[in-house]
């Protein structure tokens, strides 16, 4: 059941693996567990930093869809957008850590991000009767969500980036109040 309360959603969540006894598969130093999301162009899994000396971080792993990882105008569009958010330092944008190539596969690693999908949190609300989420919170997502869109914009006439990429929205983008900007490269969820 979701309940809004005071601006706050409250679910359950995903459990993230703490130990690497969970099935998994190596890519490069990170270990990538089960799927979270999937969407047209990506699917987004957690996954594990596996550091020296027992070092971990949890992490979310996109993993672009095999026809996208081969195409060389989508892959340029996607390193050029980790490479924007990459730089961009905001409460409200999805920061990418590390991108790894291999085999003809393309892995772009990204702060993970504790909670539900807001489409998964209006879903559940809807079904449970309540109408979806109360025009306040409605309100506090859309703006936390802008405010992540001028970051990225603001950074991008700093640094005479192209604007591509900067435009796209998805709407599982905004998780526990806070709008993170997501492209089709980058969205968290």
């Amino acid at each position: 059941m979701v309940r809004f309360q005071r601006g706050t959603a409250v679910v359950s969540s995903i459990a993230v693996p703490a130990t690497s006894t969970a099935p998994f598969r190596q890519v490069g130093r990170y270990a990538l567990f089960g799927e979270i999301a999937s969407g047209g162009m990506a699917t987004v899994h957690v996954g594990r930093l596996m550091g020296t000396a027992g070092f971990a971080r949890t992490v979310a792993i996109k993993r672009l869809h095999p026809h996208f990882a081969k195409d060389p105008d989508f892959v340029s569009m996607a390193l050029d957008e980790a490479r924007i958010a990459a730089r961009i330092q905001h409460p409200n944008v999805v920061s990418v850590l590390d991108v790894v190539t291999t085999d003809g596969e393309m892995f772009l690693v990204m702060d993970y991000i504790h909670g539900e999908a807001l489409s998964r949190l209006i879903r559940v609300a809807v079904r449970d009767g309540g109408g979806g989420a109360p025009p306040r919170v409605a309100a506090a997502i859309v703006a936390n969500a802008l405010h992540g869109l001028h970051a990225a914009h603001a950074h991008q006439e700093r640094r005479r980036d192209p604007p591509e990429g900067l435009h796209d929205a998805h709407p599982d983008a905004a998780r526990r109040g806070h709008g993170e900007r997501g492209g089709p490269a980058v969205a968290r969820g």
